[in-house]
């Protein structure tokens, strides 16, 4: 078969092909624009911090707005109360009369868009990190060849206890859609937890990675599966796009004015380890 003749049958398939195609608009609605929260108050040495935007349109690419002006009061269970100042358009952080302690309680009350919202959290207890090694692997698929950084630790007695798990390689947030680590200690309560790999491809000299193990509440735990559950939905048997849960209420109860996103309290325990 002659070139001229092979050129003239791709044409004709693509062709073919192209006119199988029809383009289908689709009409999606607009949803009202929401209150979405995201804030945070730690065991650290610093004050709370809270961001204010509002939600958009599924398939609308640009930058989130922020919400500005709004007033923002927290309190703890001894009785202090902070007033967060807003230090950026939708950004608010705490002046430090309010800081986070372990078995500590806090409420943030919100004002903004003409509503007031409350938030409830809480700072739980946390298990120590023993130590972040560096262990050599042999094992394929799972393991190719070379250094690994393992994560060593105790989980504490009393099932109950939720933790998060990040880790920066290189200063790098290791933070695609697949790498969010949350774990209940159902299963390993009071155990000794080790073995727990923080990189996915071997260590080369120099390289540094860094854990951060965060102990969260039960519905934060939840809040975050949810939220990896929505992130990854994609392929051909996602389902329908869902808002998660939210611990931001409006006091007004049975409004249709809702809030979305997470006030979450947490301790933070860090650790590190250097290829040499």
């Amino acid at each position: 078969m002659t070139k001229p003749t092979l050129a003239l049958l791709a044409a004709l398939a693509t062709l073919s092909l192209s006119s199988c195609l029809d383009v289908v608009n689709i009409d999606t609605p607009e949803s009202p624009a929401l209150l979405a929260v995201e804030g945070q108050i730690t065991d650290e040495a610093r004050p709370a911090t809270v961001g204010l935007t509002l939600t958009q349109g599924y398939f609308n690419q640009a930058a989130p707005t922020t919400v500005s002006g709004a007033l923002l009061v927290l309190t703890d269970d001894l009785g202090a109360v902070d007033t967060l100042r807003e230090t950026a358009p939708g950004r608010y952080v705490g002046r430090g009369t309010v800081r986070g302690r372990t078995g500590g309680s806090y409420v943030l009350r919100l004002t903004a868009l003409g509503q007031t919202y409350e938030a409830v959290t809480e700072i739980r207890r946390t298990p120590p990190i023993d130590s972040v090694r560096l262990v050599r692997k042999d094992q394929p698929p799972r393991f190719e060849p070379g250094l690994y950084a393992i994560y060593y630790g105790p989980e504490l007695p009393g099932v109950g206890d939720y933790v998060r798990i990040r880790t920066w390689q290189n200063d790098t947030l290791a933070n695609d859609p697949g790498d969010l680590r949350v774990f209940s200690d159902e299963l390993v309560d009071g155990n000794y937890l080790g073995d727990i790999p923080l990189n996915d491809d071997p260590l080369r000299s120099g390289e540094k990675v860094k854990v951060e193990m965060t102990s969260i509440t039960r519905d934060y735990y939840y809040y975050l599966n949810e939220m990896f559950t929505q992130i990854n939905n994609v392929g051909l048997f996602a389902t329908t796009p869902a808002n998660v849960r939210t611990n931001v209420r409006n006091v007004v109860a049975g409004t249709n004015q809702v809030a979305v996103g997470y006030f979450a309290g947490f301790t933070v325990r860090q650790d590190s380890v250097v290829v040499p």
